[in-house]
């Protein structure tokens, strides 16, 4: 099957990049053959593993410039990575070719969050949402809260397929003691229980109440440490802020820490995704404190590898910790062990692999 993989923009090495990688790597050992198209008017920032091609297209042409392009391309297959991809994708929709959303979120919940939507802008984003799912084939949903909000929205049950959002586990997997000690050292770090954040700041991750909770936080016992958003390195009474990282540095931050915290706010944009942060902190082996939001907290409850609190309420993440300080060595180890076995069982490679060629084999 010759497929064509629709990504508008030019993304960075960052989450949406590494899951549209996994997917085509998954795609092309399956026996098929990939080629990834970019509708953006910038320069990409990275040349990808695969044969593509980049198109300088704008909102009013774009449609257009897409439907050109499969002209001439004789795919047999759509993959549209991200909303908005299928309603770009529509007028090549009258040539019969099947097409793949590959929805990581809500769009228009995701848009309120970031943004001040007057009426118009949410009517715009809900009619692009609708047909999203109306002209895809097939929808991967990355969480089972997202398949049941979209089944109580209308979408067709065989429409939607549920696929991992996986992590390599062989890459990410716990790191021994003696080298856990080492990077401390090299990182000043304090012999103390260290609450880790690896990861992005936008609005939909909670961070901002994690840093009001370290500020208000006043004990000596309990240390913080923030890896991905600041500008500079930057120490604090009680926290240390790292900028971004490349990725062989990320597992090391994630390592350094007792716990990994995952702070997202209660809202219908966290409900229905599913963080790559979260695989990798269970692949790490590492106990993690999560709100009581989506498929994270039911999966942290059900595997017991970690604390789920009400929100992220300062209060509560506060509260979560206390939880973690009162627990012994021993339940803190336990918990990262059940956290691997988890990731070892939800997140796999092979799992996503299974989980795609289902997708693939019901067209």
């Amino acid at each position: 099957m010759k497929i064509l993989s629709v990504i508008v923009g030019s993304p960075r090495e960052d989450s949406m990049w590494f899951r549209v990688k996994k997917q085509m790597d998954i795609l092309s050992s399956l026996g098929h053959e990939v080629e990834l198209c970019f509708y953006t008017r910038k320069r990409l920032r990275f040349k990808p593993p695969f044969r593509y091609s980049v198109i300088k297209a704008s909102p009013f042409n774009v449609h257009l410039k897409h439907l050109l392009k499969v002209n001439y391309g004789d795919y047999d297959l759509l993959f549209c990575n991200l909303a908005m991809r299928p309603f770009i994708c529509s007028l090549s929709k009258v040539q019969g070719i099947p097409m793949i959303l590959d929805n990581h979120g809500d769009l228009v919940s995701e848009m309120e969050l970031l943004f001040n939507l007057d009426p118009l802008k949410k009517l715009c984003y809900k009619m692009i949402s609708f047909f999203d799912f109306r002209l895809s084939d097939r929808i991967i949903c990355v969480s089972t809260s997202m398949i049941d909000d979209l089944k109580q929205r209308g979408v067709p049950e065989d429409k939607l397929y549920y696929v991992t959002n996986a992590t390599d586990l062989d890459f990410f997997q716990p790191l021994n003691e003696n080298r856990i000690n080492k990077l401390k050292e090299e990182l000043g770090l304090p012999d103390k229980l260290i609450c880790g954040y690896i990861g992005a700041a936008d609005k939909w991750q909670g961070v901002d109440s994690l840093i009001k909770t370290s500020k208000n936080y006043r004990d000596e016992d309990v240390f913080f440490l923030f890896v991905g958003f600041s500008k500079n390195k930057k120490r604090d009474h009680n926290s240390l802020f790292l900028p971004r990282v490349d990725l062989d540095l990320v597992k090391s931050y994630y390592g350094v820490s007792d716990i990994l915290v995952l702070p997202r706010p209660s809202h219908k944009s966290t409900e229905v995704a599913a963080p790559t942060k979260f695989a990798e902190y269970a692949a790490m082996g590492k106990p993690i404190l999560t709100t009581d939001v989506g498929d994270a907290a039911r999966l942290v409850k059900k595997y017991k590898c970690g604390i789920v609190i009400e929100d992220n309420q300062p209060e509560n993440i506060i509260e979560g910790i206390n939880k973690f300080k009162s627990l012994s060595k021993d339940d803190i180890i336990k918990m990262g062990q059940n956290a691997r076995k988890m990731a070892e069982k939800e997140f796999s490679l092979k799992k996503m692999k299974n989980d795609m060629k289902k997708v693939i084999d019901s067209l």
